[in-house]
């Protein structure tokens, strides 16, 4: 007996309008009754993903080219198998790229199944219809719970301190051999500490600990946060030999997108969870901020770089003094 799907959404990420509607039409010939949608652009694929995160709408399985006009499959694989929102579920690979590399590198952030779209032995119809019997007939999906968005949100942040850590080890390598790449090679250690005590109010925190407000605001950063660190992890990568004062500047430009006031209240909504967490962690943040600034005002004489050091300097130190209530400002005129 087949599946139900009569509830399921499919989210098809593809370029070619004619394809996009070939699988549709065939899927709904092989019984499927559920919703398909569709996006021609990673960073369409992304904003229907993260929209259908915030309204709690469930997404069963997504099929993804490789080659999309603002990038590739693998960007929108990275995206949902390191989201606790759509971790589990599965994504199959609709693609004419037989390259190895590409291939091994979909499984390896997670791709659930990697078909070819111009099959060798069979007709596009039959291909689909095995694709389609696999997983929307016989396949048993992950079936989506009532999600947690204070959970959710605490996972990315573990997520993203993790990945300021391997941006951080990223510049270490900048000053192999040099004394720059010590401090480098703290600051990434600080991050891995900042994202190890995030993790231990995973188990301790709901989303009733925090208003709804906070956690709409607490999104947002989040999503400024993520794309500063894309935005820091692509100039790495297009120069991997810059001067110190770019690597400030890339630096300072990261922890402007988080928000002060957003993590003053949380930081206060934490602390009745687990008080010596809490108080380790702003001490460690702020000892985190309060060094780089130090650093930055010592190694730059650029007037710009040391002004905004200066308020990374200020911001360290009413972090460190936040105490157990939430505190809605913590910098003047914020």
């Amino acid at each position: 007996m087949g599946v139900n799907n009569n509830k399921f959404t499919i989210l098809h990420v593809e370029d070619d309008p004619v394809l996009v509607k070939l699988v549709q039409m065939a899927f709904e010939n092989f019984g499927f009754r559920g919703s398909m949608i569709s996006a021609g652009r990673v960073d369409t694929a992304l904003g229907l993903l993260a929209e259908r995160e915030r309204n709690q709408e469930r997404i069963d399985l997504i099929l993804v080219d490789m080659e999309l006009p603002d990038g590739t499959g693998l960007d929108v694989i990275r995206e949902v198998k390191s989201n606790p929102a759509w971790l589990l579920t599965p994504v199959i690979v609709l693609s004419s790229n037989m390259a190895a590399g590409t291939i091994n590198g979909a499984y390896a952030l997670g791709a659930n199944c990697y078909v070819s779209k111009i099959p060798k032995s069979s007709k596009v119809i039959e291909a689909l219809r095995a694709l389609y019997v696999s997983w929307l007939e016989n396949a048993l999906l992950p079936r989506m719970i009532a999600r947690d968005r204070l959970q959710n949100a605490l996972s990315r942040a573990v997520q993203l301190r993790a990945r300021t850590a391997e941006f951080y080890l990223g510049l270490a390598r900048i000053f192999e051999g040099q004394p720059e790449m010590g401090f480098w090679l703290d600051r990434s250690l600080n991050e891995g500490n900042l994202s190890n005590l995030l993790a231990f109010f995973l188990p301790k925190v709901s989303e009733k600990d925090l208003p709804p407000e906070t956690l709409v605001r607490l999104a947002s950063m989040q999503e400024q946060v993520k794309k500063a660190l894309e935005a820091a992890e692509e100039r790495l990568k297009k120069n991997p030999a810059p001067q110190t004062d770019e690597v400030y500047r890339w630096t300072l430009d990261l922890i402007g997108a988080l928000d002060e006031e957003v993590v003053a209240e949380c930081i206060g909504y934490l602390f009745p969870k687990g008080p010596e967490a809490t108080t380790a962690l702003k001490a460690r943040a702020a000892l985190q901020m309060k060094e780089l600034a130090g650093h930055i005002l010592a190694g730059t004489k650029d007037l710009h770089l040391r002004q905004e050091a200066g308020r990374l300097h200020d911001w360290a130190g009413q972090i460190a003094s936040i105490g157990s209530a939430p505190v809605r400002k913590v910098m003047p005129g914020g």
